[in-house]
């Protein structure tokens, strides 16, 4: 096994492959028609701008299994969340995590992906519409990486891109955060504890924020999604919400539906078998939302 790893490192170095290019023995489906938006690419991208951005920023590189993708950790320090966000007026988090970077959310944002790619049909001429030119775009991140992906006019587009589409989930949450705050002034002994930061341990679980009892110290966790549209059908409760696929996983009490421009705030109990979800978009319960 070490012969044959040393074999493929020799045969990378003969063919220009850098040590983050996966090499592939076997091409396959040369020419399939692909889109920026398939599992296929975007798998792809996630993979690459993983590993550009843990050798661009090795001396930021946090290997915190706790965080990044599959625990890998990622960049800290540098283009924080947590001071991209207090520089639009949101300064309500807890600080804890603090120091997770905005460049960690570059693999898997719509926005960030759209102009890299954009940039590249720019300058090469090729659409990327097939996975020839998919393997010719991976490759030429990799040349390139340094222009994109270090200070310089294209990483304040790409940073900029990103913590606005944060930034709009953000006041979701705060939102909801205020909503809460607002039922407390008349519920004695409870208070609302720091917004988690994204990136921090929390936010990753799923955990946006934390309501403790003064006295007994129970808390009780709140996860908040994008608030669309409420439908009664006879004794079941429809909502229309945003990517809330995976909420049935999430290790929360409570779910709250809310949206920065509409007025109403929904919050329901997180009960097994007391909810269903419908698609991607849409969970029904069975039980109304709490009324506290």
């Amino acid at each position: 096994m070490e012969n044959l790893q040393e074999n493929i490192n020799r045969i990378k170095e003969l063919m220009l492959v850098e040590n983050d290019d996966q090499l592939s023995l076997f091409s396959g489906d040369e020419g399939k028609p692909i889109n920026i938006n398939s599992d296929e690419f975007t798998k792809r991208f996630k993979e690459k701008v993983y590993f550009i951005l843990k050798d661009l920023y090795k001396s930021n590189w946090s290997s915190d299994r706790s965080r990044g993708p599959r625990g890998g950790g990622g960049v800290v320090g540098v283009h924080t969340v947590f001071d991209l966000l207090k520089e639009k007026g949101l300064t309500d988090y807890d600080p804890d995590g603090g120091d997770w970077s905005i460049l960690n959310y570059f693999d898997t944002n719509p926005q960030v992906r759209r102009h890299i790619v954009g940039l590249y049909e720019k300058e090469t001429g090729n659409i990327l519409d097939n996975t020839n030119v998919l393997e010719d775009f991976i490759k030429w991140m990799s040349t390139n990486r340094n222009k994109i992906f270090k200070d310089g006019p294209i990483l304040d587009t790409l940073i900029e891109k990103n913590i606005e589409s944060l930034y709009q989930g953000e006041l979701n949450e705060r939102k909801a955060y205020d909503h809460l705050s607002k039922i407390l002034e008349n519920i004695p002994n409870w208070k609302l504890k720091g917004r988690s930061v994204p990136g921090s341990k929390t936010d990753r679980e799923g955990v946006d924020f934390v309501m403790e009892h003064i006295k007994t110290g129970k808390l009780a966790k709140f996860q908040v999604k994008p608030f669309n549209n409420l439908e009664r059908i006879g004794r079941f409760y429809k909502v229309k919400s945003y990517n809330i696929k995976n909420i049935d996983k999430k290790p929360v009490d409570y779910f709250v539906f809310a949206s920065n421009d509409k007025e109403d705030v929904f919050i329901f109990k997180n009960e097994v078998g007391k909810y269903t979800i419908l698609d991607k978009d849409t969970v029904q319960f069975e039980e109304p939302p709490i009324k506290f």
